[in-house]
């Protein structure tokens, strides 16, 4: 007998089921792409416990009769193509015919649809597949379809969904791409009995962004437009002022498609490449439209990734398009109110003593250029400004949000050697960005920002791990509105935030009250420091320890010193004081070298005392 068996439909069906059903968000997409692709002017899509024990999709499509009703859940029966040539020139959101199959193979279904046309509709109930249930019924034109219990007979399934929480939020951000695909049809979107959001459905895509993104985005948007030869776009960027940490507000649809495509945000981060700074990300809302036959959608059964006969053109359109509505805006940025002001002062930097309780020695671990023949370089990269303090650096004061000893009165000890930095006599200040001074071997050359970065994460670490973070209460708390996604980080993680030393309370659906925040975070303009640290939730999702340590170096990199903030031989010396108390006083958080040195050796070479 040979081992290869023909596997039977039920099988063949979810394990087909994998491949277009891998959790709840992809079944709304589904199930929505059908009430598009049906002519609906309104969408209705509730969900419960993350979609993973019931979904509804509810539109006023053109439904269905009772013998197709009875047929759309057949692996491959489709009203959208009929023969080959149909794929070269696909113009609906579904063609494969495998959804609804692939849907009711691993979940509970039950659909009522009615075509506008008949004065009865359809009723149809599956359990793993199987029809359990088929007959006529009384209904509103359109079709609406209930999806239980998903992955309820494939455990292994359902045992690798993620939180309900985050599923949901997987769920919110597929409806909302969805919404803003057509704005010309009105979705409402319910979770947990709670009406999330509302579209107006009166083909005005600013409107939608208004209600999905809020008003922040919505003052910042640049219509933008492009017409070519294989291609045109249209949509909206956003200013630089209303960059994020990452890519996940760039949206890009095809043919009214949401689609992935790295090439799609690589024209996009080119194009601003001069206008925002390192590691922020534009916003922007996309439509391409191009000839069907220009471009294969049929690479995945999901239709999330296209190919695209001439990529270089696609490029070019997107990246002149974006270029071309920055050039036509005056991008000069209002200044922002400071939201909030701490009730308890910063207390000012502690001036330790100058001393030399340390051996003079040589050190291997600094960035040493003696071997760079004679060139005297060294690779430390600029700090580009992200917030300027709100106060002047002066002579004969020492600025209170400097925050080296952020923590005022607690003594913090590492287990560092005491020899990591000879004793060093503060010469001055280069460029109001580099500390020059004299060690017993040569010239030393400290980057003021990362020394402070350094000083302010091993700090922070320290009393992150004792659990004695301080905050500060506000003034005046204020409200921060959130997308949908960072709603759900917030609510996946808020241990990480409040043993960060913020005290918040959810505010509406889509908005938090902050109360107070950690002292660390003297610095103006708090909300979008604080939004940040929410970015940095969803890029480290499951990492707890690495979104902490990624966040204190963003907490770290935001209150320390910039380049260009001038500072007194006392702040100075108080700061190489601090920093040699450090366990790494040679690079930042982020890897940047610190401090470099120029031997004695090397000088006198340069200056031809010695051959």
């Amino acid at each position: 007998m040979g081992n290869i068996h023909i596997l039977n439909e039920n099988i063949s069906n979810k394990i087909a089921a994998g491949e277009v059903v891998e959790r709840p968000s992809s079944v709304v997409k589904e199930l929505v792409e059908n009430s598009i692709d049906a002519d609906a002017t309104s969408i209705t899509v509730e969900i419960k416990d993350g979609g993973i024990t019931y979904l509804r999709v509810t539109d006023n499509g053109t439904g269905m009769d009772y013998e197709d009703a009875e047929k759309s859940f057949i692996r491959h029966a489709t009203s959208k193509i009929a023969e080959e040539d149909d794929l070269n020139n696909i113009n609906t959101l579904g063609f494969r015919g495998e959804a609804l199959a692939s849907i009711a193979a691993v979940s509970q279904v039950e659909m009522i649809t009615k075509p506008r046309d008949k004065d009865y509709g359809t009723k149809i109930i599956l359990e793993g597949g199987e029809c359990k249930y088929l007959d006529s019924t009384g209904c509103p034109n359109g079709t609406s379809i209930i999806v239980k219990n998903l992955f309820y007979n494939t455990p292994a399934r359902l045992k690798f969904l993620k939180k309900e929480s985050r599923e949901s939020a997987l769920v919110s951000d597929t409806v909302l791409k969805l919404a803003l695909s057509h704005p010309e049809i009105s979705f409402k979107y319910i979770n947990n009995g709670k009406n999330i959001f509302n579209t107006p459905g009166d083909g005005d895509l600013k409107n939608t962004i208004l209600t999905i993104y809020g008003r922040e985005f919505y003052d910042s948007l640049i219509p933008v437009s492009y017409t070519g030869n294989i291609l045109s776009i249209k949509g909206y960027i956003g200013r630089p002022s209303a960059a994020r940490s990452n890519r996940s507000f760039q949206t890009f649809f095809i043919n009214n498609r949401y689609v992935k495509n790295k090439m799609f945000s690589t024209a996009v981060d080119t194009a601003y490449k001069t206008f925002l700074t390192v590691n922020k990300f534009a916003f922007c809302i996309l439509f391409i439209s191009i000839h069907p036959e220009l471009v294969d959608v049929n690479v995945h059964p999901t239709k999330a990734e296209v190919r695209f006969q001439d990529e270089r053109e696609v490029f070019g359109a997107i990246f002149n398009t974006v270029r071309n509505g920055l050039a036509g805006e005056v991008l000069i940025p209002q200044m922002e109110k400071q939201e909030a002001s701490f009730k308890v002062e910063q207390q000012q930097l502690i001036r330790d003593d100058y001393s030399n309780p340390f051996t003079v020695r040589e050190q291997r671990d600094f960035y040493d250029i003696r071997n760079e023949d004679t060139k005297v370089e060294a690779a430390v990269t600029e700090e580009q400004p992200i917030e300027k303090h709100h106060e002047a650096f002066k002579e004969d004061k020492v600025y209170s949000d400097m925050n080296v000893n952020a923590f005022e009165d607690e003594e913090i000890s590492y287990n560092t050697p005491q020899n990591l930095l000879p004793p060093l006599v503060i010469i001055g200040q280069c460029h109001f960005t580099y500390i020059l001074a004299q060690g017993p071997d040569g010239l030393y050359i400290v980057d003021q920002h990362a020394a402070h970065e350094r000083i302010l994460y091993e700090r922070y670490k320290s009393s992150f791990e004792k659990g004695v973070i301080q905050s500060q209460q506000l003034i005046a708390p204020f409200v921060v509105e959130l997308t949908l996604k960072e709603v759900a980080a917030i609510k996946d993680n808020p241990e990480i935030l409040t043993r960060l030393g913020f005290d918040f309370e959810f505010f509406g659906n889509n908005s938090v009250m902050l109360r107070s925040a950690p002292m660390i975070f003297g610095v103006p303009q708090l909300k979008k420091l604080f939004l940040e640290l929410v970015d940095l939730l969803n890029e480290e999702e499951g990492n707890n320890k690495g979104i902490i340590d990624s966040m204190m170096c963003t907490m770290a990199c935001k209150s320390a010193v910039k380049a260009n903030d001038k500072l007194s031989i006392l702040e100075m010396e108080g700061l190489i004081n601090k920093l040699r108390l450090t366990p790494n006083p040679y690079t930042c958080p982020h890897g940047r070298p610190v401090i470099i040195k120029l031997t004695q050796n090397e000088l006198e070479k340069k200056f031809k005392r010695i051959q």
